[in-house]
């Protein structure tokens, strides 16, 4: 009978003391006998999990990400943060997570003294949430930042998305003049529509802010993160997802703290043209750990 292969990553359960309250990790390590020796030497993943999910994400996509990353090499910490899934405390939005990065942070250079650099790695309000950590903190153990398709709404900018690039098209389609003028499509539909232009054209600074300490609308200071992150840049962008619309959008309509966002040094953009959010296929999910493995590995090779 032949044996079964050695397994290339090694899973551990860490909790984490953020402000008296506990919070429960998983660490993926590379195993010790990888096949071709390559292991990050101090360098590691953060997986910041946005809400409302907990550490193993929806369709595992977390999980299997932080397993993919340790086999590559790569080890990889996901949490949840206070109020979410084992995690002890009330729940916090994705723009009261600091104190929840930062003992993750701490916790897992405890358990791993050989930990010196970090990348954070977050999924839509996660991915705002760790620039606005950059923003915030500007801890010098953050060396890299993975986003992919942040999360930059507000009522507008959802209106503008939807008029953009549903509306408009379906303006386009001849079937869509056939049904209206067949009466298919009713005084709803064209309410709706004249709705969203109204909402649209409502200017972007209404939107209130939910930023805490710095008052300004939290997407500025999401900007003002990337703006001055002083490391490497690795963004993700699913081509079939109004976030990721709107954060392009928000990257050319945005007003002075965005402009030319998008081509700061260090930054890399991927886009999967028909890739939905959260990447649910196994092919698109195995190219983002792709990906991400290169980046953090590209990292550890030039230090």
């Amino acid at each position: 009978m032949n044996a079964l292969p050695a397994p290339l990553h090694r899973d551990h359960v860490l909790r984490i003391d953020c402000a008296g309250d506990a919070l429960v990790g998983v660490l993926s390590d590379p195993t010790a006998d990888r096949v071709d020796g390559t292991r990050t030497a101090d360098i590691g993943v953060l997986l910041i999990v946005g809400g409302p999910q907990y550490r193993a994400g929806s369709h595992r996509q977390f999980t299997l990400l932080g397993r993919a990353l340790a086999a590559a090499g790569v080890p990889c910490l996901r949490i949840d943060y206070r109020g979410m899934g084992d995690a002890h405390g009330d729940r916090r939005a994705f723009d009261e997570v600091d104190d929840d990065i930062a003992a993750a942070i701490d916790g897992w250079q405890r358990e791993r003294p050989a930990l010196r650099r970090v990348v954070l790695w977050g999924l839509c309000d996660a991915a705002s949430a760790a620039l606005l950590y950059a923003h915030r903190r500007r801890d010098a153990r953050v060396a890299g930042l993975c986003l992919a398709n942040p999360w930059v709404r507000t009522d507008t900018s959802l209106a503008r998305a939807q008029v953009k690039h549903y509306y408009l098209e379906r303006l386009r389609q001849p079937a869509f003049w056939r049904k209206l003028l067949s009466g298919r499509v009713g005084l709803a539909a064209a309410r709706e529509l004249l709705g969203k232009l109204a909402q649209s054209r409502a200017p972007t600074a209404g939107d209130a802010s939910i930023g805490r300490g710095d008052r300004r609308h939290y997407t500025e200071q999401m900007a003002d993160g990337l703006r001055a992150f002083g490391g490497p840049v690795l963004l993700i962008l699913s081509g079939d997802d109004y976030v990721a619309k709107e954060f392009l959008d928000r990257c050319r309509d945005g007003g002075p703290a965005w402009r030319g966002l998008l081509a700061r040094p260090g930054l890399r953009r991927e886009d999967l043209p028909d890739a939905d959010h959260t990447f649910s296929s196994a092919a698109w999910r195995a190219h983002v750990e792709r990906l991400t493995a290169a980046f953090v590995r590209g990292m550890a090779a030039a230090s």
